[in-house]
C-alpha cells in the first residue's frame, strides 16, 4: 500500500488553537453550548454578543470532530432554501449563510486561509443543463448569481472544455476547516465566553428552575442548554437528538501540491468546483495548492487509499489531462449526519433545553445560519419561531443499517445511472 496520512493536511497550516483546559468545579452561567464544533460556537457568539453570560464544553479538542475534518467547502446551496417550509426570516437568512461566513471572517480578521471566489456548478448533459438552469434561476431571485453562464465561459473558469454551461454562487468559497473552528474558538474567548475542552457531559439533572450539567471533574448550570454535538454525540446525549438522523461516512483525500503548470490549468479561477453527475465531483485547490475532494465512504471509495487515489486521479484527468500523474498524501474520513428530510432541525426537549442536529452536510455555510437562529430560540422560544421552525425530526428505524446500505449501495448505483446516461 502507498504511503498516506489517515489525518487532513489542515493543521500544517492551521493557526494554533487557543488555550483552554478542563472544567473543574462548578460554573454558573445564563446559557451553556454541548459541543465545540461550529454549531456551539456560532451560537455561543451569537449569544455573548446579545449580552449574555454563555460557557461552551467540548469532549475533546477543538476541531477534533466533523467541523475539523470536512472539506472546507463553503456551497450555501439548499434543498431546503424553501418558503413554503421556512419563515420569511429563515429564508433570508438561509439565502445569506455564505456571505455571514465570510462577513464575520473579514470582520473579525479570522486567520483560516478564506477563499471567496465563488461556487460553480457545472453542466455536462441536458439533464444537467436544465438542473443547474432552474438552480440558477432560484439563487437569481436572492441576489446570488449574476446569469447563466456558457460553455465558454464556464471553459475560461474551469481551464477545461467538457462542460455545456453553468453558473456560479458568489457567496462560495472554501476556508482551512480547522483553522476556521480554531479561530471561533478566540473570536468567542475574546467576547468572555468560557470553553472547556477535554469535558465531555457525563449527565444533566434539573434543579430548582435551572439546567446542571455534570462532566468528569466539574458542573455547570445554566438557564438554557443547547445541545450541538449532532453525529459526533456520546451516550450522555438524549436519545432523541441522535433517533432523528442516520449516520454516515465520509470520507475526504487530498493531493500533493499542484505543480505551477497544473494549478495555471486546474479552475485558475480559483472556484470550488462541482459537476452535477449522479456521483457527482466536487472539489477545492486549498491554499498548499492541494486538490481537496470526497464523498461518502463505499466499500472501495474512502476505504481502500490506493483504490480511492487512482480512481481520484483518472476521474480528473479525463477532464484535466495534466493532472495524469497526480499523486495523493492524504486521506481521512468523519461522520455525517443525515436527517430523512435532509433539513436541519431545532428540537425542544424540554423547557430550556435544546438540540440542533440533523445538518445534512454542508456544515459550513449551515452553521452560520443555523446559529443565528438557535441563538434566538435559547434566548426566546417564541421568537425563535420567526427565525427556524421548532421540531421533532421524523424518527429514523435502525439507523446504523440505514447508514450501512445507504454507504454500500449509493455510489455504485449512481455510477451506474451516470454510465447509462453516458
Amino acid at each position: 500500500m502507498t504511503p498516506f496520512s489517515a489525518e487532513p493536511p489542515y493543521a500544517l497550516t492551521a493557526v494554533a488553537a487557543p488555550e483552554t483546559g478542563r472544567l473543574a468545579g462548578t460554573r454558573e452561567v445564563d446559557m451553556l453550548l454541548v459541543g465545540g464544533g461550529y454549531g456551539g460556537l456560532l451560537t455561543a457568539i451569537e449569544l455573548a454578543e446579545a449580552g449574555a453570560r454563555v460557557a461552551v464544553i467540548e469532549a475533546r479538542d477543538i476541531g477534533a470532530g466533523g467541523s475539523g475534518r470536512n472539506h472546507g467547502q463553503c456551497i450555501p446551496v439548499f434543498r431546503y432554501l424553501d418558503p413554503a417550509i421556512l419563515p420569511k426570516k429563515g429564508v433570508d437568512l438561509l439565502a445569506e449563510a455564505g456571505a455571514r461566513v465570510f462577513d464575520r471572517i473579514a470582520r473579525h480578521d479570522l486567520r483560516c486561509e478564506a477563499i471567496q471566489k465563488g461556487t460553480l456548478s457545472a453542466a455536462y448533459n441536458d439533464r444537467t443543463l436544465a438542473a443547474t438552469l432552474a438552480a440558477q434561476a432560484k439563487y437569481a431571485v436572492y441576489g446570488k448569481t449574476d446569469r447563466y453562464l456558457d460553455a465558454d465561459e464556464v471553459a475560461a473558469l474551469t481551464g477545461a472544455n467538457a462542460f455545456r454551461g453553468g453558473w456560479v454562487h458568489r457567496d462560495g468559497g472554501h476556508v482551512n476547516p480547522l483553522g476556521y473552528a480554531r479561530e471561533l474558538a478566540r473570536l468567542a474567548l475574546s467576547l468572555g465566553i468560557e470553553i472547556f475542552t477535554d469535558s465531555p457531559m457525563t449527565g444533566f439533572s434539573r434543579d430548582g428552575g435551572r439546567w446542571c450539567v455534570r462532566t468528569p471533574e466539574g458542573e455547570i448550570r445554566a438557564k438554557a442548554v443547547g445541545l450541538t454535538t449532532d453525529a459526533y454525540s456520546t451516550a450522555a446525549i438524549p436519545g432523541a437528538v441522535t433517533q432523528g438522523f442516520f449516520p454516515l461516512t465520509s470520507y475526504a483525500i487530498a493531493s500533493r501540491p499542484l505543480t505551477a503548470e497544473e494549478r495555471a490549468s486546474v479552475m485558475p479561477s480559483g472556484m470550488n468546483f462541482g459537476d452535477t453527475h449522479h456521483d457527482p465531483m466536487f472539489f477545492r485547490i486549498d491554499a498548499s495548492g492541494r486538490i481537496v475532494t470526497g464523498g461518502l465512504q463505499e466499500p472501495g471509495r474512502g476505504s481502500r487509499f490506493d483504490y480511492t487515489a487512482g480512481f481520484m486521479t483518472r476521474r480528473l484527468a479525463r477532464i484535466w489531462p495534466v493532472l495524469a500523474g497526480l499523486d495523493w498524501e492524504f486521506m481521512w474520513t468523519g461522520t455525517v449526519s443525515m436527517a430523512l428530510d435532509q433539513t436541519p432541525s431545532i428540537q425542544k426537549l424540554d423547557d430550556g433545553l435544546w438540540a440542533l442536529s440533523g445538518w445534512s452536510g454542508r456544515g459550513v455555510p449551515t452553521s452560520a445560519a443555523l446559529s443565528f437562529a438557535f441563538a434566538r430560540t435559547l434566548e426566546n422560544p417564541a421568537a425563535g419561531l420567526d427565525w427556524w421552525p421548532q421540531r421533532q425530526p421524523p424518527k429514523v428505524v435502525a439507523g446504523a443499517l440505514l447508514g450501512r446500505m445507504v454507504q454500500l449501495c449509493r455510489g455504485p448505483f449512481n455510477q451506474l445511472r451516470d454510465r447509462i446516461e453516458g
